[in-house]
């Protein structure tokens, strides 16, 4: 079989369930991320004889079964990085990505904490972009997720500059001294409601860490309300969310009672209001 026959019955294969369009990304993207063949290289050389095997085989069956594609090649893009992922972790979004973004138009800080960071994406790309001024430190419940975090963390060449800590926000927060408190929190945490489930495309509802993205119905603003009182910033200091388009107006509100100011909630480039930031200026209720 040759290259392009083997690209084209997978396609084939995978079209009644993605779609063809979506088809073709994904067996793109499992020729390229996974066996190193690139579509340039099926393009010149569609004829060369190509045997993957069982492999291949067992790949495919991975995509019928609605695995992402991200965690059969076990790779996800970031801010032009290449992160590992794992069922352990999230695989990082647009959105999040354009949340670092909005974060990086601003000056670098010196002390940045990300809260539920799964595979490090924001945690390390702050790093990596702000330099050796800056130290990061990231905090989540899955040791599995820390585990991953950390190797992409080394994979960037930023792991003397992030460190990685097991913690559950929703049992308050580890002390931290007034000399150690930190510029900027950023945290993408649980948001999706129990009831959005039924929403949700199957490859997410059966693979990603349920831990990472669900909320009660009844306490949508739980992990917000947990991250918001901890006293983690120094005054003047920032705080990033992630958020629930649903949920722009009562995140707002939440945090105006909390003592923070010129809290804003801003849209992403759909024009949905994922993200809320505000400034830290006096102690928490």
């Amino acid at each position: 079989m040759t290259l392009r026959e083997t690209s084209r019955l997978a396609v084939a294969r995978l079209s009644p369930l993605y779609g063809t369009d979506e088809a073709r990304v994904v067996v793109s993207r499992l020729l390229e991320e996974k066996y190193g063949i690139g579509r340039l290289a099926i393009a010149l050389q569609g004829d060369a004889a190509f045997e993957p095997g069982e492999a291949w085989e067992e790949d495919l069956r991975r995509l019928e079964r609605w695995e992402p594609v991200q965690y059969v090649t076990g790779r996800e893009e970031f801010y032009g990085r290449s992160f590992e992922v794992t069922p352990d972790t999230l695989i990082p979004r647009g959105e999040t990505e354009q949340l670092v973004r909005t974060i990086l138009d601003g000056s670098p800080r010196r002390r940045v904490l990300d809260i539920g960071t799964g595979s490090g994406a924001i945690a390390v790309t702050l790093a990596a972009e702000w330099g050796a001024e800056t130290c990061v430190e990231a905090w989540d419940i899955s040791e599995g997720a820390l585990r991953v975090a950390a190797r992409n963390a080394e994979a960037v060449g930023v792991g003397g500059r992030v460190r990685f800590v097991r913690w559950d926000v929703l049992s308050g927060g580890p002390p931290v001294p007034e000399a150690e408190k930190f510029d900027l929190v950023v945290s993408n945490p649980p948001y999706v409601l129990d009831s959005e489930r039924a929403e949700m495309r199957a490859n997410v509802v059966r693979y990603e860490p349920e831990g990472a993205l669900y909320v009660p119905d009844d306490d949508p603003l739980r992990f917000y309300r947990a991250i918001a009182r901890l006293p983690l910033l120094k005054p003047g200091g920032e705080l990033w969310f992630e958020i629930n388009e649903r949920f722009g107006l009562q995140t707002r509100e939440l945090l105006q009672g909390l003592g923070y100011a010129d809290v804003r909630v801003i849209r992403d480039l759909h024009g949905r209001e994922r993200f809320v930031r505000a400034t830290f200026i006096s102690e928490n209720k």
